[in-house]
């Protein structure tokens, strides 16, 4: 995923994960049968190469008591280069089915398998590659006393455009989030991806790309942030990341969660 502007973006603007606490790491609790839960951000990351703005958004819906439904529009992008052209327009969109094969015990975690298909709506080469990817999730959450943690593997099969040769990713991340008081968490996480030129570190301008300029090198990010809850349903978050390419991402966002909202503090876990 190279291109102009450091990759960050494209982790950020796929909201490649749930949108509680702004967490691009997935987590393994499903919504309640019917719940449905909101979220919204709005990006501004600042490098070297220029700026970038996004606000993505999530809906995401209960099917059952273990199928969860995630979509995730990217309703506006601009790209701000220091030298080139700047360019405005709608973000890819993805979808992606979660389903939970165990619940969490006291004893083991949870573990959900996802499937996950990103759609090119973009219309900018420098935005989107104009081909569909599709990511299959093992996803692991754990409550342990004040932290939840959730740890994920998948791999992302790229669609690739004429001429360009890429290799697929094996993507990774680890967050946790720890609840600081009844209404406030923190929350860290680290993630990344194996390069889809074919190495774990090509330097910034080193191959053409011509034909898919958000192609890039392996990534690795770093990311904390702090989220308050205004009643039960309604969380408001700020998180600031950091990458290998030196660029910084700052994020305010919004989550309404319905009906009782979700606990990811339980105090007593279901059996398996």
């Amino acid at each position: 995923m190279k291109r102009v502007i450091s990759a960050t973006f494209i982790f950020f603007t796929m909201l490649n994960g749930k949108v509680f606490a702004q967490l691009e790491t997935e987590d393994a609790l499903p919504l309640a049968p019917g719940q449905v839960e909101l979220g919204a951000a709005v990006e501004f990351q600042t490098s070297k190469e220029g700026t970038e703005n996004a606000i993505p958004l999530a809906i995401e819906y209960g099917l059952s008591k273990r199928f969860t439904l995630l979509v995730e529009p990217v309703a506006y992008t601009n790209i701000n280069p220091k030298t080139g052209t700047s360019v405005t327009g709608f973000g890819d969109l993805e979808a992606t089915l979660f389903y939970q094969l165990l619940a969490e015990t006291k004893g083991f975690p949870a573990v959900s398998l996802s499937a996950e298909i990103k759609l090119p709506t973009a219309k900018d080469s420098l935005i989107g590659t104009g081909k569909t990817d599709f990511t299959p999730f093992l996803i692991a959450s754990k409550t342990i006393g004040k932290f939840y943690t959730s740890a994920n593997l998948s791999y992302t099969f790229l669609g690739k455009p004429p001429g360009v040769t890429a290799s697929n990713l094996f993507n990774y991340a680890l967050g946790t989030l720890y609840e600081a008081s009844e209404k406030s968490i923190l929350f860290a996480e680290i993630y990344g991806n194996t390069s889809a030129l074919g190495g774990k570190d090509v330097p910034e301008g080193t191959i053409n790309t011509s034909n898919a300029p958000e192609l890039t090198g392996g990534e690795f990010v770093a990311s904390i942030g702090y989220g308050y809850y205004l009643n039960n349903n309604l969380q408001l978050s700020f998180s600031i990341s950091y990458d290998n390419n030196n660029a910084t991402l700052f994020r305010p966002g919004i989550v309404w969660t319905s009906h009782g909202g979700r606990n990811f503090f339980k105090k007593h876990f279901q059996k398996n």
